[in-house]
């Protein structure tokens, strides 16, 4: 039971983030292919996939039956997504002023006065026991 609810959480997963619902389009494929095969028998597979997506688009009769093949549009939304955020963005003008020059005031605190009032227990050398 474990394994049936990842199996189908995996699909749900891959057919709805990324691109591979298109798969689910193949009949539609056999089936066109099938169709020029009708109307050309010698017409292979190499040159069925050349005409739909290696040449130009051509708006012919049946366009409807060619974008409604696998991968030939796009309806997710992580391309609209990916495509609004790669928008560059204008540039920043940024203004750098020479720093100011500063005087540096130096405050001796009775430097002259001697050490008198240290304890001269802090300042012993270590003894020897």
């Amino acid at each position: 039971m474990k394994k049936m609810a990842a199996i189908l959480l995996l699909c749900l997963y891959v057919f709805g983030a990324t691109d591979a619902y298109q798969l689910l389009k193949l009949p539609k494929f056999v089936q066109h292919y099938v169709e020029h095969r009708h109307e050309n028998p010698n017409l292979s597979l190499a040159d069925f996939i050349q005409i739909h997506y290696q040449d130009q688009l051509v708006i012919d009769a049946d366009f409807q039956q060619d974008m409604q093949l696998p991968f030939k549009t796009h309806n997710s939304d992580c391309c609209v997504a990916m495509s609004i955020a790669t928008i560059v963005p204008a540039p920043i003008e940024v203004k750098i002023n020479a720093p100011e020059q500063v005087t540096v005031v130096h405050i001796l605190f009775n430097d002259d006065v001697p050490l008198l009032h240290a304890a001269p227990s802090v300042f012993q050398p270590p003894k020897v026991a």
